[in-house]
C-alpha cells in the first residue's frame, strides 16, 4: 500500500512538472471497462489525461456529424464498434492518416490498407443463455435456431439504431438470410431493447433465457458470478474488429498517438483482456480463459461484406425498425 501511495505521488509530481495534455475519446466501450483501461493508460502516461465521452455508436455518429457540420469537432480519438463507420469517416475526410509503431504486430486484416484506422479489439456477436434455464446442449446452436417456435417470446436482441455492433449483426444476418429472417423473428415475438449490455443483463437476470449480445459483456457477467454463458453459433459468429482512429485536425496528435500505440501494444492488449475480458488482436497476447483466440474465431465467423453494410446502414436501420418495432 505504501509503495502504491509513493508511486501515485511521483506520478502527480511528474504531471505537475511537465504539464498535462488532455485528449477527448469518443467510444462505445462500456463505461466501467473504458474507465479502467483509461486509468491503466494514464498510470503509464501521467502527462496525458483521457477524457471519455461514452455512448452507443449511433449516438456518437450523430454527435460527430453535428460537430463536423458546425466545424467544431471535439473528439481527438474515436473507438466504436461499427467497423464500416470508419470507411464513412474516411470518405468524409474526418480521419487522420496515422502510422502507429505497434501496428506492425497486427495481422493485415486488422489494419486499414490506407492507414486511417486499426482494430483495437475483436468483439463478437454471439448467443447468450441463462444457465439456470438452459445447458450448453439445450441452448440454441445457430442463428437459424432462433426462429423456432420453442423460443417464442424468449429471445431478446439489441437495436441497431443505438448499437454499432447490432448494425453489423443485423446487416450480416439480413445479407446471409434475407429480411425474411427478421420477419420470422418478429412472428416469434422477439423483443428489442437498446444495447448489448441491456440484453446481457436481462439474460443474466432470467427475464429472457436467450439473447443476442457481445461475447465480452456476457463473459464479464459470468466472471462476476451471473448465471450466463455463450454459444458461438455454428453458422458463424459475427466477428467485428473494433477500430481506433484519430480525428483529422486534432490539436493533440502526439498524445493521441501515444494512446493509440498503448491500445495496440502488448501491454495495452493485456490490459484489455484483464480489465474487459476482450479478445486481443495480437497473437502474442492470450485471450480470456476458455475463449478462442482471434484467429480461430475469424476462421469460423460468418462472412461479412463491410462495404455493403457501410452502403446499406440507413436501410438496415430503417428496415429493422419497420419489421421489429412497428
Amino acid at each position: 500500500m505504501r509503495k502504491l501511495a509513493i508511486t501515485f505521488v511521483l506520478l502527480i509530481c511528474v504531471a505537475m512538472l511537465f504539464g498535462v495534455e488532455k485528449i477527448m475519446l469518443y467510444t462505445s466501450v462500456p463505461t466501467e471497462i473504458m474507465t479502467a483501461i483509461a486509468d491503466a493508460f494514464m498510470a503509464e502516461n501521467p502527462t496525458i489525461e483521457v477524457e471519455v465521452f461514452r455512448s452507443g455508436t449511433g449516438t456518437i455518429q450523430t454527435k460527430i456529424a453535428a460537430e463536423a457540420e458546425g466545424g467544431n469537432l471535439q473528439a481527438d480519438v474515436i473507438w466504436v464498434a461499427e467497423f464500416s463507420y470508419y470507411e464513412t469517416l474516411k470518405k468524409q475526410g474526418l480521419l487522420a492518416q496515422i502510422f502507429p509503431e505497434e501496428a506492425d504486430a497486427l495481422p493485415d486484416n486488422f489494419k486499414d490498407p490506407e492507414n486511417y484506422y486499426y482494430a483495437g479489439r475483436l468483439i463478437n456477436m454471439v448467443i447468450a443463455y441463462n444457465t439456470y434455464e438452459l445447458t450448453p446442449e439445450t441452448a440454441p446452436q445457430s442463428w437459424t435456431d432462433l426462429t423456432d417456435s420453442k423460443w417464442y417470446d424468449n429471445f431478446v436482441i439489441p437495436n441497431p439504431e443505438y448499437s454499432g455492433a447490432a448494425v453489423a449483426a443485423v446487416g450480416a444476418l439480413s445479407i446471409n438470410y434475407g429480411w425474411e429472417y427478421f420477419e420470422d423473428l418478429r412472428k416469434n415475438e422477439t423483443v428489442v431493447v437498446r444495447g448489448n449490455s441491456d440484453v446481457a443483463q436481462k439474460v443474466a437476470a432470467g427475464e429472457f433465457p436467450i439473447g443476442m449480445t457481445l461475447d465480452y459483456i456476457a463473459r464479464g457477467l459470468r466472471e462476476n458470478g451471473s448465471p450466463i454463458d455463450i454459444v458461438y453459433p455454428k453458422d458463424g459468429t459475427i466477428a467485428i474488429p473494433s477500430p481506433v482512429a484519430v480525428m483529422k485536425g486534432t490539436d493533440n496528435m502526439e498524445a493521441a498517438m501515444v494512446f493509440i500505440n498503448y491500445i495496440l501494444s502488448e501491454k495495452g492488449q493485456k490490459a484489455l483482456v484483464e480489465l474487459g475480458s476482450l479478445v486481443p488482436i495480437r497473437s502474442d497476447v492470450n485471450p480470456p480463459p476458455n475463449t478462442p483466440p482471434a484467429g480461430e474465431i475469424l476462421d469460423q465467423a460468418m462472412k461479412i461484406d463491410w462495404k455493403a453494410i457501410e452502403e446499406l446502414t440507413t436501410e438496415i436501420n430503417t428496415k429493422f425498425a419497420d419489421i421489429m418495432l412497428f
